[in-house]
């Protein structure tokens, strides 16, 4: 072993000693952890239009998007895609992480300022850094915090405002139309992370929170992703034209990376197609309630919380390692989020309700879920 080895074992043993060591382990049991929030990717639909998508297509892209990367394909679902999200262009990303690097980083400079809400994901965290912007990190979905901030003078750069519309850790809401209202009063750009929101929010097209709320047009971008609720891979970024050209032109994460390759465009098309039906969305807001008054006639509340996003806050690392073994030993997948991903003191149990789960799953969720916490309780 050498020393650079020496070190990294040393420090992954000070990660074992705390209770946050990290392995990969396949998923067993009843699924309550992936964000397969419709139910889509191990749904016969999905594999139909995925099927019917890819028999007329080129299957790989060996290039970037601006030598010969761009399919025709990539074009047709980036039209789809901006009438999906009610703006005027959109841009595909290889993931979600790449999008707000990409969106951030080409946008924002050492002489603008941005106002980010604490709990914001670390793609857009590290976008942040990456930028040189200067920040301001106000509490979580604090409207009045970030008004005080943005009526301070900023002589010099612009201001930007970014946020999760629906938290992906925490299951609250950003109050997005108050952001929007105080976006025009203070002359900022309002830029939205879609990610969690899409698919199961919106009343048409399915196609988030932006949506839901009727701010399309008010928000300088929109990120999101079919990772999720949409059943397949990649992201894309959603805005004006102006923006979309922007980025095909300005965003290093975008230009120095091989295209999204059409299989997976048959993904992304199949999901969006899918997710426009309000029945699966109508379930899984179903279910999710059904999971949080369960839990709470046990005298768990989850009530800050909604959709299909349910957090128990255990608090320690150990004790929800321990709670997340206990129901994965009774057939139920749900996981432990511990630190960093959220803050010290905040592990947690992030349960994913999904619109294919039957109400007996979720009722033998919550039965294990009262039985298994009041005996850590009781420790």
């Amino acid at each position: 072993m050498n020393d650079l080895e020496r070190t990294l074992e040393k420090a992954l043993e000070m990660i074992e000693r705390e209770g946050l060591t990290r392995a990969l382990e396949p998923g067993g049991g009843i699924d309550f952890t992936s964000n397969d929030y419709l139910g889509l990717s191990a749904s016969p639909g999905f594999r139909e239009k995925v099927r019917g998508n890819i028999d007329r297509e080129v299957l790989s892209a060996p290039a970037s998007r601006l030598l010969r990367g761009t399919h025709p394909r990539h074009l047709e679902l980036e039209e789809k895609l901006a009438e999906f999200k009610g703006t005027e262009a959109a841009l595909i990303f290889p993931t979600g992480y790449q999008a707000n690097l990409g969106l951030l980083t080409s946008l924002l400079g050492p002489e603008d300022r941005v106002l980010s809400d604490e709990l914001n994901h670390a793609s857009i965290i590290d976008g942040l850094r990456l930028s040189g912007a200067q920040k301001h990190i106000y509490r979580h979905i604090d409207p009045g915090e970030l008004e005080k901030e943005l009526a301070r003078p900023h002589p010099g750069g612009k201001t930007f405002i970014v946020t999760e519309s629906y938290f992906s850790m925490d299951g609250d809401i950003a109050p997005l139309k108050r952001y929007a209202a105080l976006a025009a009063k203070y002359s900022a750009s309002l830029l939205v992370d879609d990610a969690h929101a899409t698919g199961i929010f919106g009343p048409h097209r399915g196609s988030g929170l932006a949506e839901e709320l009727g701010i399309e047009r008010d928000c300088a971008a929109i990120v999101s992703t079919f990772g999720k609720a949409l059943g397949g891979f990649g992201a894309f970024v959603a805005g004006s034209r102006v923006l979309v050209d922007w980025l095909i032109n300005r965003s290093r994460p975008f230009i120095f990376t091989t295209a999204t390759p059409p299989l997976l465009l048959a993904m992304m098309e199949a999901g969006i197609e899918l997710c426009a039906e309000a029945a699966p969305r109508t379930r899984v807001h179903s279910l999710a309630d059904r999971l949080r008054n369960s839990l709470a006639d046990g005298g768990i509340d989850c009530s800050s919380s909604s959709g299909p996003i349910v957090p128990i806050v255990v608090g320690d690392n150990e004790a929800a390692l321990e709670a997340a073994r206990a129901l994965q030993e009774r057939g139920l997948d749900v996981r432990a989020v511990r630190p960093p991903t959220v803050a010290p003191g905040s592990s947690r149990l992030r349960i994913s309700v999904h619109a294919d789960h039957a109400e007996a799953e979720i009722d033998r969720l919550a039965a294990a879920l009262l039985e298994i916490l009041e005996r850590e309780a009781a420790r």
